[in-house]
C-alpha cells in the first residue's frame, strides 16, 4: 500500500493505519513510533552519523553463578553461540566451560600462558591476551594452539575482534607513561601468522590507570575498568559519551576482569566473589536502520 504522512500539525496513516502528527521533520505515530524526516529520495541517507541505538545502561538481572569451584581469580571472558569460556588468571592459564546458564561443563583447557586476562571467539578461533608474556595467542574450536602469534603487547589485559580487526587492550604502548601511552587499544589487522598494528588510542582519560578487558556488540568497542564501569568507543577510538556500571554490588572493592556480550546481555565477571554476572543493556534514543517514503521524501524510524 503506498504511504501517506501528514503536513506539520497533520495526521494521516502508515502501511499499518497508524495515525501519525508531525511536528515539523519528527513524527510520533499514535503507537508511540517516532520517524524522522531525514532526507529524500534522491538523496544519500547513509552518511547519518547516528544512524544507531546506543547503549546506555546495564540493569542487573540478579542472575550469576559462582566459578569458585573452578577457578580463584576469573579474568576473561567470552561467547562462542553455544557456550561461555572464563579464563583463570593463575592455574597454568587454564580456560573453563560452562553452558548459557553457567553449568560447568567439567571441561577445561590449558593454554600456553601464566596469566591470561582477556580472550574473545571470532567465530572460528579463540585469542588468549597473555599479560604474563605480553602476547596474543590463537587457539581452534578445539582449543589446539594455531602457529600464529602477536607479541610485544607490553601489558595485554583484553582482546576483541570486529570482522577481521582484533582489538588489544594494553597497559602501556613503547614503554610510555604520559596519558596517551597508557590504558591503549591497539587495532590490529589479522593476517596469517599474526596481525598489522594500526593507529592506537588510549582510554586512560576514562579509565584512569584501571583497564581490564574489552568487548563488542559488533559495532562499538567497551572497556571495562577493575571497579566495574564500562565505557562505550567507536572503532577509531573516539568516546561515545555512554558509560555504565556493571557492578551490582556498588562496591569500590569489588574486582571486575572480563566482559563479553550475548545478544542484548552483557556478562562481567568478578574475581572478589569468583561469579559471572548477568546484566540486560538498555538503549538510549537514536536512529535505526528503517525507512518509508511517501514517494518522495524518506523517514527513518527511531528509537
Amino acid at each position: 500500500m503506498a504511504i501517506t504522512l501528514g503536513g506539520a500539525g497533520g495526521g494521516s496513516e502508515i502501511n499499518d493505519n497508524k495515525v501519525i502528527n508531525s511536528i515539523a521533520s519528527l513524527i510520533t505515530t499514535a503507537s508511540g513510533e517516532k520517524w524522522l524526516q531525514s532526507g529524500t529520495l534522491d538523496s544519500n541517507t547513509s552518511t547519518y552519523p547516528d544512524a544507531t541505538s546506543l547503549p546506555s545502561g546495564a540493569t542487573y538481572t540478579n542472575t550469576n553463578w559462582s566459578v569458585a569451584s573452578q577457578m580463584a581469580l576469573p579474568s576473561g571472558i567470552t561467547w562462542d553461540g553455544s557456550f561461555f569460556y572464563v579464563c583463570d588468571r593463575t592455574n597454568n592459564g587454564s580456560v573453563y566451560k560452562y553452558n548459557s546458564v553457567g553449568t560447568y561443563q567439567n571441561t577445561s583447557f590449558t593454554t600456553f600462558d601464566s596469566e591470561n586476562n582477556g580472550l574473545t571467539w571470532d567465530g572460528t578461533y579463540f585469542y588468549v591476551a597473555g599479560t604474563g608474556t605480553g602476547k596474543l595467542n590463537r587457539y581452534n574450536s578445539s582449543w589446539a594452539l594455531q602457529t600464529w602469534q602477536i607479541n610485544n603487547l607490553g601489558g595485554i589485559t583484553g582482546v576483541a575482534v570486529i570482522g577481521t580487526t582484533l582489538y588489544a587492550y594494553v597497559q602501556s604502548i613503547n614503554g610510555g607513561n604520559t596519558p596517551a601511552d597508557l590504558d591503549v587499544v591497539i587495532p590490529l589487522t589479522i593476517t596469517s601468522s599474526g596481525g598489522t598494528a594500526g593507529t592506537p588510542f588510549s582510554t586512560n582519560a576514562q579509565i584512569g590507570g584501571q583497564p581490564q578487558d574489552l568487548a563488542t556488540d559488533g559495532t562499538y568497542l567497551y572497556a571495562v575498568s577493575r571497579t566495574g564501569v564500562v565505557f562505550q568507543y567507536t572503532t577509531s577510538g573516539v568516546y561515545t559519551g555512554s558509560t555504565f556500571s556493571v557492578n551490582p554490588l556498588s562496591s569500590s572493592t569489588t574486582d571486575f576482569g572480563g566482559i563479553t556480550f550475548k545478544g542484548t546481555e552483557l556478562y562481567s565477571t568478578n574475581s572478589t566473589d569468583d561469579k559471572v554476572f548477568q546484566f540486560n543493556v538498555t538503549n538510549s534514543v537514536g536512529i535505526i536502520n528503517r525507512v518509508n517514503t511517501d514517494g518522495g521524501t524518506i523517514y527513518t524510524r527511531i528509537l
